[in-house]
């Protein structure tokens, strides 16, 4: 699996080689090579003709090829009723739901969301639902349809989604453009990418621009390096001087004042991303890559001038629209294992010509390219079925926001009131952390205060840790949801056996006072003074979120930490840098139980670096790691969630040693996740030392720090080796004949 971060963070994870029978053979993604070699200053075919040099590749768009998009009015009409809901309810707080809910009947009929599900979902209303974004262009074509959707930011992510012209509904009827209509539009390329992953929904074609002068030296490239994946010679797409004029526009006006047709975006290649083999050998054509250049800024301003046009935004906000034939509408605008499944993780990346200290900055630059790929060593887990099911390709695309806590709420939320939108993942709550009696036992002296003990005597702490447990549980008041992508009644509360569940984790809804009464019938907590009883209050309410707070400490504030908990993000951490991540369920799902790709969003917090004059060092590139401590996470909890829903099944059907066994598969998984964290703790922070001591060229100290990270790999291997042989043993021993005999 190939994780592409491109520029402000957008990035697609692509499938890569399983172990498997079926696919023995490592797969060559382009990227790995033609992307990396983009940039490269000095670089010569066979040493001695020199190679040009790129000086900038960023992120452009990535296109998608469904099944069916619905006619823009429906889009719009989503759009129009989102716009009215947000002047009637425009707190947006997460307490609000109910009352929200009733303001969103009110506006029309209404999905429910209790009965949500992922499969047979529509793309493009999940987006405008979840995350805001919104539709800022069409095609009509004699084949094809196509929408482009944008977010807010004009540099941010950009999603071009095709259908064939048959299955999108009643449309407008094919546009002026498709007289000559460009070839990305063919149903052909649609039809090649399907069938190529198994008939499956997906990201077809990953899109990059570059800069002006520079495509013919990027066609140069492939044609010396990879001349097998070149699909065809650059394209040229004329439709008249006004169109080429039209096409300068969009670089520099509004969306009002451009053209109606933009067929002249200049010549682009599309390159095969994989080998079906080694290199060098036949391309896999399932997935292409696009690279697009388009007219300098001053050939823009030059057209815009001529034509009599205003200065101004162009395509979604400012950007230009990544494909000729689109026409602008109307907008508002190491190796970690998780049970069997092992990946082996390497990082590899270009290096941006951004240098820079200012953080909008940095999060709406396109030209840093980062490669953390993932490959299936073994015949089991969610990258191998992928593979086997789906075939290499793009698996999941990230996009980096501003404050992912916030964006992830308002997915929640939205989903809770308008039975749209998306789920993400369940993080097993081990993640967070647990209250285990040694906290109580042994208090962190930042949670002790004056006249308070350094901890209670063992018998006490595990009376108080049972007298949670059977305490009755508190109303939930927060947007759930259950295993299988349904959304939970937030007017009922979530079932427990009391504040504390079995594992140890607290309810999200216990608070200062439920947890002081659950307590009051334990005599020692009782009796005891009161910064005592206080002292233990809030290590109760730090244990929900107490192995974050082991790696951040004072960084974040209290209601960011339960915010990051109740949404279920993920965190990693290199030095004093964050990445904050969360993945959503998969879309573009047909079936239940069947592999589709799926979303991530991250946040990245950099920490303000000065040097030796107090003057602002730039931001580095990529700060808060790749999700190092969270590959494991993030395949447990893919894990998991597909264990919960088998349990789920099995119980629905009747099948309570299958239910049962599914569940002995989720608490191996959460088992593991605990056990890991640790050491995936320490390899982050040894990878960290590493690099500062290479900065400052210390070169024992950095070699002092790899062998404590290769110490640390070795103890991550040997607990994946024992949750290995643990799940195949599981797995061998299976549910029985009970149920058939039943």
């Amino acid at each position: 699996m190939l994780l592409l971060v491109v520029g402000s963070a957008h990035g697609f994870s692509v499938a890569g080689p399983s172990a498997s029978t079926r696919h023995r053979r490592l797969r060559s993604p382009l990227l790995s090579a033609p992307a990396s070699q983009l940039c490269t200053a000095e670089e010569t075919v066979d040493g001695t003709q020199p190679l040009a040099r790129i000086s900038v590749c960023q992120y452009d768009h990535l296109h998608f090829f469904v099944d069916k998009l619905q006619p823009l009015s429906h889009y719009k009409a989503i759009e129009d009723r989102l716009n009215e809901f947000a002047k009637v309810n425009a707190t947006g707080s997460a307490d609000d739901v109910g009352a929200a809910r009733e303001a969103w009947l009110a506006l029309g009929p209404s999905a429910d969301p209790a009965a949500f599900q992922v499969h047979g979902r529509d793309l493009v209303e999940q987006m405008l639902y979840a995350f805001g974004w919104r539709i800022t262009a069409q095609h009509e074509g004699r084949e094809t349809r196509s929408l482009l959707l944008s977010t807010v930011d004009p540099h941010g992510a950009r999603f071009v989604v095709t259908c064939r012209s048959e299955a999108g509904g009643a449309g407008t009827g094919p546009s002026p453009a498709c007289a000559a209509e460009p070839d990305h539009f063919a149903r052909s390329h649609l039809e090649r990418h399907m069938s190529s992953h198994g008939g499956a929904q997906g990201v077809g074609v990953l899109g990059f621009e570059v800069e002006r002068g520079e495509l013919e030296a990027v066609v140069g490239r492939y044609e010396a390096l990879h001349p097998k994946l070149v699909a065809g010679p650059p394209l040229l797409h004329p439709d008249g001087t006004r169109v080429f004029e039209a096409f300068a526009l969009v670089a520099g006006r509004a969306l009002a004042q451009t053209a109606p047709s933009l067929t002249l975006l200049g010549p682009f290649p599309q390159a095969f991303a994989y080998y079906q083999g080694e290199p060098g050998s036949e391309p896999d054509v399932g997935t292409r890559l696009r690279f697009v250049e388009r007219p300098s800024e001053a050939e823009g301003a030059a057209e815009g001038a001529a034509e009599g046009g205003e200065g101004g935004a162009g395509g979604a906000g400012g950007a230009a629209l990544p494909l000729p034939g689109l026409e602008p509408v109307d907008f508002n605008a190491g190796v970690v294992a998780a049970g069997e499944a092992q990946i082996e993780s390497t990082v590899t990346g270009n290096t941006s010509p951004l240098l820079t200290a200012d953080p909008q900055a940095v999060l709406t630059d396109r030209a840093q390219v980062f490669l953390p790929t993932n490959n299936a060593l073994s015949p089991v887990g969610h990258v191998h079925w992928y593979l086997e099911e789906i075939g290499q390709g793009v698996q999941h695309v990230a996009s980096r926001v501003a404050s992912l806590p916030a964006y992830v709420q308002r997915a929640n939320r939205m989903r809770a009131v308008t039975g749209e939108g998306v789920t993400f993942l369940n993080i097993p709550r081990t993640y967070y952390g647990l209250l285990e009696p040694e906290s109580l036992v042994s208090v962190d002296t930042e949670l002790r205060r004056d006249g308070c003990p350094s901890g209670l005597a063992e018998p006490l702490a595990l009376e108080l840790v049972a007298a949670l447990r059977a305490a009755g549980p508190p109303r939930a008041t927060h947007v759930g949801r259950a295993a299988g992508g349904t959304v939970r009644d937030t007017s009922t509360p979530v079932p427990r056996t009391g504040l504390l569940d079995a594992a140890g984790a607290l309810s999200l809804d216990a608070d200062a006072a439920a947890i002081d009464a659950a307590l009051g019938g334990v005599v020692g907590y009782r009796d005891a003074p009161a910064a005592t009883r206080e002292m233990v209050g809030r290590v109760v309410c730090r244990s929900v979120y107490v192995n974050l707070w082991k790696l951040l400490g004072p960084q974040l504030s209290e209601a960011t930490y339960l915010s990051i908990v109740r949404n279920q993000i993920l965190i990693d951490v290199q030095g004093e840098d964050v990445l904050l991540q969360i993945f959503t369920s998969v879309v573009l799902q047909r079936e239940p139980g069947t592999e589709a790709p799926f979303l991530e969003f991250i946040q990245r917090v950099c920490a303000e670096c000065r040097g030796a004059g107090g003057a602002p060092q730039p931001i580095r590139p990529g700060c808060g790691g790749f999700g190092i401590r969270n590959f494991l996470t993030l395949f447990l909890s893919i894990e998991v969630s597909k264990a919960m829903l088998d349990s789920e099944r099995a119980a629905e059907q009747g099948r309570d040693a299958e239910a049962a066994f599914h569940q002995r598969r989720v608490r191996l998984f959460t088992d593991q996740l605990v056990e890991a964290n640790p050491v995936l703790t320490e390899i982050s922070d040894c990878m960290t030392a590493e690099g500062r001591a290479l900065d400052a060229g210390d070169a024992d100290a950095a070699a002092e720090w790899g062998r404590r990270k290769d110490r640390a790999n070795l103890a991550l291997a040997e607990c994946s080796q024992k949750y290995n042989r643990l799940m195949g043993e599981l797995r061998e021993e299976g549910w029985g004949d009970s149920d058939s005999a039943a």
